[in-house]
């Protein structure tokens, strides 16, 4: 009964739905340079769009271009979160501290909050391959991906 009601959602159910998403949240599964005790105690949360926003707002310097620097520091700042609980690490204040914990520390986390906040250059092809294929009652069209263009 609970698959049929899948099939008959109308609108505003699926919006329900989208709107209580949770954010994809990726381990930092490596040992930051220095800091053993972090190990297997951070996480990255994805970024909404407003927070990629938020993001490059905080990165704008008095020229209006946006320093890379900052950006991926802005990423840090607002997505790197202690796993168990969830609470972020670094508030918007501290983007310029964080932005000197040096491109050993910095450059990976940020790596970590492009593929979860979906920014990365393959993440289609990653979001492909994990996805779960769903059959379609009553269809004999394969919902296999195409590999054209690989």
């Amino acid at each position: 009964m609970k698959e049929k009601s899948r099939k008959h959602m109308d609108a505003l159910q699926a919006r329900a739905l989208l709107f209580q998403r949770k954010l994809a949240e990726s381990p930092v599964d490596w040992s930051i340079p220095g800091l053993p005790e972090l190990d297997n105690q951070l996480s990255i949360i994805e970024l909404p769009a407003d927070g990629l926003k938020a993001c490059a707002n905080l990165a704008t310097v008095a020229d209006g271009t946006v320093d890379n620097t900052l950006a991926m520091a802005a990423a840090v700042c607002r997505s790197l979160v202690l796993r168990e609980t969830k609470e972020r690490i670094f508030s918007d204040t501290d983007i310029e501290a964080v932005a000197s914990l040096g491109t050993t520390v910095l450059k990976p986390l940020s790596d970590v909050v492009e593929v979860a906040s979906g920014l990365s250059a393959n993440s289609l092809a990653e979001a492909k391959k994990n996805l779960k294929m769903i059959p379609e009652s009553g269809s004999s069209i394969s919902s296999v991906p195409s590999s054209e263009g690989d």
